[in-house]
């Protein structure tokens, strides 16, 4: 029995560390389960293909593809890469999260109907969340259980009652989903922790519903991109560094060494962004911290090591250089090699080339190239060397170097291109020498700010820095140096720096066809939130009512969808017109927004905090509008994983 109860107080101080308190795990629950009201199993994006063949293969232990289940031609699968005659995808990080879910879905189809093991997971989780709530202060308790017993029951049953068939095959595939889903949950609760131990509780579970349910997050949670992984683990590392300056002794290192450890993990999803996540972290940490003595450097350096680690024998195990990622490595295309599927390990490529002299990683489909870009072998020298692995390091890193510099400078050449820039964060619309072809004809792209409406409180921040200069003079930068600013300060300093790097580097790129909602800066989305809450009219209208800011959401939600269903059926409109007519309406209330918070900041008198709680909630309403309609209404692919969802919303327009 003793040891019965040491578990069980074990497994609960686990559980309180990860999740830091009840309404953390209330929030990631919940967030779960809103993710699957519009969880389609298929294929929305290319890419997707060559990710979901890499993850069969993985988890049956290869890292070369051994059979092609998602597709049935190499052309139609832009990520896959060739080398030694076997075929090889990318992201391979993400890959990773998503295996032991292969293996507990595919191993429990083995007892349970795939689509019924599904809907018993839903399930389980809203009765986890509603066994949850029901422990909160000043809940009754017994009703609450009744009640969301009931409600979880209902969908449960109707779930059952309506189910389809699933092919066990597909449930690579919804493993797949569910890992960049469980990302993005994780993503809100990281977000929430972050906020609330700047500003307390309501604020941190405001920043952390708001990451999931009106942002871009929500919209890529159920489409199984690297973006939603690479955004978890930046906000994870920030969170970690922001611990770091308000522990002290151990703690404080433990948290520095773990911010280098999530930043060291993007290597294994996209080492491109890894470079400047991990640079921009090393220069802000290094500048801020208490100390920087060689043991604390060391331990840094090895916690790094170590996080690259997975990525640099991944690498190595596929071409046999640490440093020449998946993505330098030849495309696979039809015309180049000839798949044939393989009962043996060794299944692959038939006449396929070495892949020394390739071509870029990536390319083609949605992506419209490479994000790793440069020739494999390009620019490189022969100056007499003879230590191979050097060799080999040299014309890896050789390519990746000339591409990482030119996207610094390219991103710095399009800000001064304003009506380009506009394009990208303010408004989309149909944009002048956009392939628009490769997407039927339709304009379905969006800006940061359609797609994010509740960026426009960003407006106050101006306001807010021209306050403190007039105040203080310009003598406050000069004088002020990293190390003496503040813990929030120093996160704050992150933050702004993460942001702008991050979205410099992609400029180039910008904007492109299957964005959707730029989502090459995906990223940026949880660390913009954080410069929201860090408004002082935004935190005043959230922590002075917040059962008044949950009404006006939810009445801004549903007048959302009644005006834009509405004119979908009135004005019969087509895919791309719903979009863009949905962005304008995205538009006003970001426009809404901005000005009662700048209001706010500027005549604190004449506008209260409640009429930019009306902002803040029309914002959030025509944004959660967005990813509702997104999953049931604009983009049609794949089957609902509930058919419950797909019997409830037959009545809705089709585009």
């Amino acid at each position: 029995m003793t040891g019965a109860r040491d578990g069980r107080r074990h497994a609960r101080r686990l559980l309180w560390w990860a999740f830091g308190d009840r309404p953390g795990l209330l929030l990631w629950l919940g967030v779960l389960c809103w993710f699957g009201l519009t969880w389609r199993v298929g294929i929305f994006i290319q890419d997707t293909y060559a990710l979901a063949n890499a993850l069969v293969a993985l988890a049956d232990g290869h890292l070369h593809v051994t059979e092609l289940r998602y597709s049935l031609t190499l052309g139609s699968q832009p990520g896959l890469h060739q080398y030694g005659g076997r075929l090889y995808g990318r992201n391979y990080g993400q890959l990773a999260l998503a295996v032991p879910l292969v293996w507990a879905l595919e191993g429990l189809s083995a007892l349970v109907a795939p689509r019924l093991l599904l809907a018993s997971l839903w399930a389980g989780l809203g009765l986890a969340f509603v066994a949850q709530a029901s422990r909160l202060d000043g809940v009754d308790r017994e009703r609450t259980r009744t009640v969301g017993g009931i409600v979880v029951a209902l969908l449960f049953a109707g779930s059952v009652l309506t189910a389809t068939d699933l092919p066990r095959d597909r449930l690579a595939l919804a493993a797949l989903q569910l890992s960049t889903m469980v990302a993005a949950a994780t993503a809100c609760l990281v977000c929430y922790r972050l906020l609330r131990a700047l500003h307390g509780q309501r604020v941190g579970l405001a920043a952390g519903v708001a990451l999931g349910v009106a942002t871009p997050v929500g919209f890529w949670a159920t489409i199984p991109k690297r973006h939603t992984v690479v955004a978890l683990l930046t906000i994870a590392a920030v969170y970690a560094f922001a611990v770091s300056r308000r522990a002290e002794g151990r703690a404080a290192m433990r948290a520095r060494a773990g911010a280098y450890a999530l930043a060291g993990l993007v290597t294994w999803v996209h080492a491109f962004e890894a470079f400047f996540l991990v640079g921009t972290l090393a220069v802000v940490d290094l500048s801020t911290a208490r100390s920087n003595r060689p043991r604390d450097l060391l331990v840094v350096g090895c916690v790094l090591l170590l996080a690259a680690t997975p990525m640099l024998a991944t690498n190595y195990a596929i071409s046999g250089n640490p440093a020449k990622p998946p993505r330098l490595l030849p495309n696979a295309e039809d015309g180049d090699v000839e798949f044939a599927p393989s009962s043996g390990a060794d299944g692959g490529v038939g006449d396929g080339a070495s892949g020394d002299d390739g071509s870029t990683g990536g390319g083609g489909g949605a992506d419209g190239g490479s994000e790793g870009g440069g020739s494999a072998e390009g620019g490189s020298t022969d100056d007499g060397s003879d230590v191979p692995i050097l060799d080999r390091v040299r014309r890896a890193a050789g390519p990746a170097w000339q591409f990482v510099g030119g996207a610094v400078v390219g991103g710095i050449g399009v800000l001064g291109e304003p009506a380009r820039l506009v394009d990208i964060f303010v408004r989309s619309g149909h944009i002048e020498g956009m392939r628009y072809d490769l997407n039927d004809h339709e304009v379905i792209e969006l800006s940061l700010l359609e797609a994010m409406s509740i960026l426009g409180a960003l407006l106050a921040l101006p306001v807010l820095a021209g306050r403190r200069v007039l105040r203080d003079g310009w003598g406050f930068l000069q004088g002020a140096r990293p190390r003496r600013l503040a813990p929030r300060r120093q996160t704050d300093l992150l933050v702004v720096a993460l942001t702008v790097v991050l979205t410099v580097i992609y400029l180039p790129r910008l904007p492109l066809y299957s964005m959707l909602t730029v989502r090459y800066i995906h990223p940026v989305v949880p660390l913009a939130l954080y410069g929201v809450c860090r408004v002082p009219a935004v935190r005043t209208a959230v922590t002075d009512g917040m059962g008044r800011l949950i009404r006006f959401y939810a009445a801004s939600l549903a007048f959302a969808l009644a005006v834009v269903l509405g004119g979908i059926a009135g004005l019969d409109l087509a895919l791309g017109e719903a979009v863009q007519y949905h962005a304008l309406w995205n538009l006003a209330a970001a426009t809404a927004c901005a000005g009662t918070a700048l209001g706010r900041t500027v005549a604190p008198d004449r506008v209260s905090s409640r009429a930019v709680a009306v902002g803040l909630a029309l914002s959030a309403g025509f944004a959660t509008a967005y990813l509702l309609l997104s999953g049931l209404v604009y983009f049609e692919y794949g089957t609902y994983a509930f058919d419950v969802v797909r019997v409830t919303t037959a009545r809705l327009p089709s585009l």
